[in-house]
């Protein structure tokens, strides 16, 4: 395939507060999902597994969400069409819980049953967040970190448990302290209720903090069912969409790396491990994209997969190692289930995850920015192994910024200010109308600058223009002092005003009903 002939759209995130990207926009829906359940229909390899993965997923999904909230999805879900979108559960910043708002209002605007993922199979970044703080007096801003757990991540959210109940239970009060005064009322409030609550059914740290947030968009009037990714890999029909790739990890690692190494021609992309790294193998083994981990051990190892005749050996490159068999008479997904468990849980990479909620679970998947571009890799691997025509997928991101109070804009003049200054040293003679510099000695300048002479015949002429610089240059120390404090100043404005602007602060340090509203009007 010709990378260039491969059309990869370009996905930025908006700039301003209350500007969303919606791609293709919201009205295209109901388009969109007629023509990928077209395409389902016409692609008979899934026909059966889909059927079973649906039934599954909302029996799944119902269980999971009527365990902590009510459920107002409707009658008859497992007759719609399924609408999906899914993160980490992390205390995210208001541009990706925006695909939350967006996923339920596409499923009342569709008749569809809206389903968000957890995914926790994916790594903990870390138990604390960044809350911005402003001085008063001086409007200075700054970063305070504020935790909720003593615990780093490193390890799936899956394995994460919470270790220090003190440290939790005072974080809503902690985080507050400190957005205060820009935020008066943040939600971490009665998120942090519905998070202690959580606390009590159990002590998994993603598990608490997604049915927090699940929770909290019950007061936005929110109406989507969610459940773990970790207990959608653990049903047959998941098992039997893996086994299809491990049997074909030969013809699997050709078309996976062959679309690898195109987006990055496309992308001019040099690095080997960007967008992902290539599959590898070593000797008679083949990486395959699933990670193993377990309770003993909870960090995320390589699936490394080794077929000798009518055996696959599944390994996690270490010490851990289980076989089936794949004869005609058993490639059913409950083969490669019963090696599972607690200690050797087999999930899937990000590319394999959105690929199996795309072909087999849903109607229509939203994504982020990150997992839009990701996913124009997924396309071109999903044509190369399974022959298909991919769905087609929404990209959807917004901006929510803090209320502006006391946020200062960014200062265009600071370029300037650096200029100047270097002046004060290379052009001194550029202020002798503002400032008394000696008369003779920026003549002398003048005379030696119509005066240069040829190359190699410099060194003289050099040493008189510094002399006469470094002379100008005194008479400007006072004027240098000035403007280095006033570029400090500016400078301190403008880190100000960035860490105050910044789309990127967590969703909980807002004001619930002004992320509501601002929401609101992005999806009119």
């Amino acid at each position: 395939m010709d990378p260039d002939s491969t059309n990869y759209p370009q996905y930025r995130a908006p700039v301003q507060h209350g500007e969303a990207l919606i791609c293709p926009a919201f009205h295209e829906a109901g388009h969109l999902i007629s023509n990928n359940q077209r395409l389902q229909q016409n692609q008979g390899l899934f026909e059966t597994l889909r059927v079973e993965a649906r039934s599954h997923l909302i029996a799944s999904a119902l269980a999971h969400t009527k365990e902590y909230r009510d459920v107002e999805i409707g009658d008859a879900p497992r007759s719609k069409p399924i609408v999906m979108s899914g993160h980490q559960p992390t205390l995210f910043h208001p541009g990706v819980w925006f695909k939350n708002f967006a996923l339920s209002k596409l499923g009342k605007q569709e008749k569809a049953t809206p389903i968000n993922l957890v995914i926790d199979n994916d790594v903990a970044v870390g138990s604390t967040i960044r809350v911005p703080v402003s001085d008063p007096s001086s409007g200075k801003a700054k970063y305070e970190t504020v935790d909720f757990d003593i615990r780093g991540g490193g390890i799936p959210y899956e394995q994460s448990e919470l270790s220090d109940l003190a440290r939790f239970e005072s974080f809503a009060t902690r985080a507050t302290a400190c957005i205060r005064p820009l935020v008066e009322t943040p939600c971490v409030n009665p998120l942090w209720m519905h998070a202690r609550a959580a606390s009590q059914r159990s002590q998994n740290t993603g598990t608490i903090l997604a049915e927090a947030r699940h929770s909290l968009e019950t007061h936005c009037n929110l109406e989507t069912l969610e459940v773990p990714l970790s207990q959608i890999c653990e049903s047959e029909t998941f098992f039997a969409f893996a086994l299809m790739i491990m049997e074909e990890l030969p013809r699997f690692h050709q078309c996976y790396n062959e679309s690898v190494e195109d987006y990055r021609v496309a992308h001019r992309i040099r690095s080997s491990s960007h967008p992902v790294p290539n599959l590898q193998n070593k000797d008679d083994w083949l990486e395959a994209p699933f990670w193993i981990y377990g309770t003993a051990n909870p960090n995320r190892r390589a699936a490394w997969i080794r077929k000798t005749g009518h055996r696959l050996v599944i390994s996690d490159g270490g010490s851990e190692e289980r076989s089936i068999s794949v004869t005609e008479a058993s490639k059913s997904g409950d083969v490669l289930g019963a090696i599972v468990d607690h200690q050797f849980k087999i999930r899937p990479r990000a590319l394999t995850t959105t690929m199996y909620a795309r072909i087999i679970l849903s109607d229509l998947f939203l994504h982020g920015i990150g997992g839009g571009k990701y996913d124009q890799l997924s396309d071109q691997i999903m044509r190369r192994f399974f022959q298909i025509q991919p769905p087609a997928f929404t990209v959807i991101s917004a901006t929510a910024t803090l209320p502006n109070i006391n946020q200062p804009n960014p200062d265009p003049d600071i370029t300037e200010l650096q200029r100047s200054i270097r002046d004060t040293v290379y052009q001194p003679e550029n202020f002798a109308e503002e400032t008394n510099l000696p008369e003779t000695l920026v003549k002398q300048k003048q005379v030696l600058l119509r005066q240069i002479p040829e190359k190699g015949h410099r060194k003289q002429w050099h040493r008189e223009l510094e002399s006469i610089n470094d002379q100008l240059a005194s008479h400007l120390a006072a004027k240098r002092v000035m403007l280095r404090d006033e570029l400090d100043l500016r400078q301190t404005r403008n880190q100000s005003a960035r860490i105050l602007r910044n789309r990127e602060h967590a969703y909980c340090l807002f004001d619930l009903n002004y992320l509501n509203q601002t929401f609101e009007s992005m999806l009119l």
